[in-house]
């Protein structure tokens, strides 16, 4: 533990989640990937729904977005499962709004006839399980990420500062009693405090400025389309719907941090800007 995180803090209990640690790989992989599940599932959604879907072909693919959603349910991740719902939602207004209105009941009976661990986890958000839960640390590194940004609102401490022992004693308010809950310090568990605490509350707004112009441009182009389904609609409505997982979990999660998930998401955007950029005929198939 000490080898791997030299910073960690044994005197006021700045510490990762032991039993994380503990766990065995193929779980730990679990964690870092479950951004790229959301995304497949996105990728996958707007496919069936806007897509050149020949209809034959449906028994391949239902299954397979079955699948995925299945694991991200039972990944009993909160924060993922809310971002995907968001999405979902947009994709579905966007494919059929009666759809999208009947997604609550659909979320309801998932969550009466789930695990246990799922209904306990829906309840964790507004009754956390004391230590279990992230709640309480969570809302102790937004609030010294909030006291970094307040005393460096331009620039902000510093790229990769904010993990720093010394930086956090610095920021950390000083109502908050020690040793502190268990959880994982060394970033904000959010985007766009992240980004503000580290480098800044302009490059925070371009950061997000950015992802605002990549749906403006989505959009747009979307109203080009004909009706019908098509490669171009499935991008774009891919692309958006994955724009909007992001910054909803990126409220929860700095999920912009591992090189896998920020690939997977500039890899969507430059697909989306392909479909934005196309000019080719569209197939007349009906949604």
């Amino acid at each position: 533990m000490e080898a791997q995180y030299p910073e960690t803090d044994k005197g006021v209990g700045i510490r990762v989640v032991p039993e994380l640690l503990a766990r065995p790989l193929p779980l730990r992989f679990m964690v870092d990937i479950l951004p790229l599940i959301r995304f497949v599932l996105l990728l996958l959604a707007a496919f069936l729904l806007f897509g050149p879907l020949d209809r034959w072909r449906l028994w391949i693919w239902l299954p397979c977005c079955a699948i995925v959603a299945t694991a991200l349910v039972l990944s009993n991740t909160r924060g993922v499962w809310i971002a995907a719902v968001v999405a979902g939602f947009y994709l579905l207004w966007e494919w059929r709004r009666w759809a999208a209105a009947a997604m609550p009941a659909v979320l309801l009976l998932v969550f009466w006839l789930g695990p246990a661990s799922v209904r306990e986890r829906v309840d964790s958000l507004l009754h956390p399980h004391g230590a279990t839960d992230s709640n309480e640390h969570r809302k102790i590194v937004w609030r010294t990420g909030w006291e970094m940004i307040k005393a460096h609102p331009l620039l902000g401490v510093g790229p990769d500062m904010v993990r720093k022992k010394a930086i956090q004693d610095e920021y950390r308010p000083k109502d908050i009693p020690l040793p502190l809950p268990e959880g994982f310090y060394e970033h904000a568990h959010n985007i766009y405090i992240q980004y503000a605490s580290e480098r800044g509350v302009p490059a925070t707004l371009f950061i997000v400025a950015a992802m605002g112009l990549a749906l403006y441009d989505f959009r747009r182009k979307l109203k080009d389309l004909p009706g019908g389904r098509s490669t171009e609609r499935y991008l774009l409505q891919a692309a958006i719907a994955i724009v909007i997982g992001t910054a909803v979990g990126g409220i929860f999660e700095y999920n912009l941090n591992d090189s896998e998930v920020l690939t997977m998401f500039l890899t969507t955007m430059c697909l989306g800007y392909i479909a934005v950029s196309s000019r080719t005929p569209q197939s007349k198939v009906p949604v």
